[in-house]
């Protein structure tokens, strides 16, 4: 069966036409309420896989791999519910490797503990962990926080599986806010501005 082909722009391909497409984003798409998902700009990070988010985009290609990278940054708000918000900004580095299925590999958690004590030693502190997954594409966000420079962090370890194949997906999002931000909730933030989409099967991450 032939695969389903994704709408986004493969940016290895159409490099040019997409930088094009994305210099016409309204500033409307910043504002802190997201708009439409059909209305993100997005590109295939790998085969099968797109990345949409809902802000600035750019592309790159990564020397190790030759697949696309993408960064994304727009600017956040933090206790959008009360009367004195904290203005903020994410900053997002997405990018894919694929190879061979191995299940041993199919393991989020120990590729994070793998290189867990060398983010340590960089100073990163881990807090939350959350894990989620199927049989097709399995997940691990964790959320912590550096303090030179001050910031707060989601690293999501994202795997998924088509036949043959795994995708190895990292998205990193960094989010700087003021002295006046204390202990900002990050994740909703990641979930809520970025989008992966699985063209091989039902999974949305």
């Amino acid at each position: 069966m032939a695969r389903p082909h994704l709408v986004y722009i493969p940016i290895w391909v159409q490099l040019t036409a997409l930088a094009a497409t994305f210099a016409t984003i309204s500033t409307g798409s910043l504002a802190q309420n997201p708009a439409p998902v059909s209305e993100w700009p997005g590109a295939e990070i790998a085969e099968g896989v797109a990345f949409q988010g809902d802000g600035s985009v750019t592309l790159d290609a990564s020397p190790e791999t030759g697949l696309p990278v993408i960064t994304f940054w727009r600017p956040v708000l933090h206790d959008e519910a009360t009367r004195y918000p904290v203005a903020g900004r994410m900053d997002c580095r997405i990018a894919a490797s694929q190879g061979p299925f191995n299940e041993e590999d199919f393991d989020p958690a120990a590729r994070h503990k793998a290189v867990a004590a060398e983010r340590r030693e960089q100073g990163f502190i881990d807090g939350e962990r959350l894990a989620s997954g199927t049989d097709t594409v399995k997940k691990l966000d964790v959320v912590g926080r550096s303090n030179a420079p001050r910031s707060y962090y989601v690293l999501s370890y994202i795997m998924a599986r088509d036949g043959d194949r795994l995708i190895d997906i990292r998205r990193n999002c960094t989010f700087v806010f003021g002295a006046a931000a204390s202990k900002p909730d990050v994740l909703p933030y990641v979930n809520r501005y970025t989008k992966l989409i699985f063209a091989f099967s039902e999974q949305e991450s």
